[in-house]
């Protein structure tokens, strides 16, 4: 069992340091002035509202609808939603003696990973298609919370919640247009299905170039010296992760399933969470510097964690 540990640790970590070399692209575009964080917002909206959907529309296309694929979609939605579920306990339970606003920052990065930016092209080189699969069920679930009690707590409770974004959002549209298309298998002339692919591959290398121009902003003094930050860091890298393992090992999850949806559960505080914050005039400092921290120590913690899940 040790043995397989360590292959699956290092094949794991191989993956995440690939996926970190290209933010490192990100990083230096960044500090070179080449293409900065600025540049970077506007391309998150071309990886949101367009290359992460048809990513995941053309997953559920190249599926072979089979018994076990679609029970697994069934279980994936609903071990997401435990999953935020979870977070959202967890960190309710944290920060309740500071500010509305600041709390709120606390516990929506406690309770919502990476899922769309690193989550998902980690499940893709890891495990493939399959990985997409599952990891799509969690994205949808994680715009839902976001949308929802993300959106909430993170504005101190100001915030009206719009209804229609729950569903009409690229990540939750993509599930519900891809659902169909897996169940039917439908067949899309060939060079619709090669656009589409061609188009999916950007998602991964745009995705972490991204997040590297995002990682060139942080304030590396403060991200190490808040003990605040290191709680978080705990919870959301190691705590919410683990038990989540254990759950997924005692129902039975095993596989593919189990090893996308852990990579989903213990991936570095969302991006978004900076985004979030500026949009509803909250501090955009300190989720910075959280995200910063996790995606650092997110290097050394996610291959143990998903090395762990191929084992147990």
């Amino acid at each position: 069992m040790l043995n397989d540990f360590l292959v699956n640790l290092k094949t794991v970590a191989i993956q995440v340091c690939i996926l970190y070399l290209i933010a490192s692209v990100g990083f230096v575009a960044d500090k070179t002035k080449i293409f900065v964080q600025a540049d970077g917002k506007r391309l998150v909206d071309l990886l949101f509202n367009l290359i992460l959907p048809i990513t995941i529309v053309n997953t559920f296309l190249s599926m072979e609808r089979t018994p076990e694929h679609i029970k697994g979609l069934a279980i994936a939605f609903a071990l997401a939603a435990l999953t935020h579920l979870l977070g959202v306990g967890i960190s309710s339970l944290t920060f309740r003696k500071r500010s509305k606003m600041e709390r709120g920052i606390y516990h929506y990065a406690t309770t919502f990973s990476n899922a769309a930016f690193l989550a998902l092209p980690l499940a893709q080189s890891v495990v493939g298609e399959e990985g997409v699969f599952y990891s799509a069920c969690y994205v949808a679930v994680f715009n839902v919370f976001a949308f929802t009690y993300g959106i909430h707590e993170i504005s101190g409770g100001k915030a009206k919640i719009n209804a229609k974004n729950l569903i009409l959002n690229p990540g939750s549209m993509s599930v519900i247009i891809g659902i169909p298309l897996f169940l039917l298998q439908l067949k899309l002339p060939g060079f619709v299905t090669d656009t589409m692919s061609r188009v999916a591959a950007c998602n991964s290398p745009m995705a972490m170039i991204v997040f590297g121009t995002f990682f060139a902003n942080c304030n590396f003094k403060n991200i190490f010296i808040k003990k605040e930050i290191y709680f978080v860091s705990f919870l959301r890298l190691i705590a919410i992760p683990v038990i989540m393992l254990l759950v997924f090992r005692l129902i039975g999850v095993e596989g593919n399933m189990r090893i996308a949806l852990t990579i989903s559960a213990s991936a570095p505080i969302a991006t978004n969470t900076a985004m979030y914050a500026a949009k509803y005039e909250n501090d955009t400092a300190l989720p910075s510097e959280l995200v910063g921290q996790t995606s650092v120590f997110g290097i050394l913690t996610m291959p143990v964690i998903v090395a762990l899940a191929s084992i147990i």
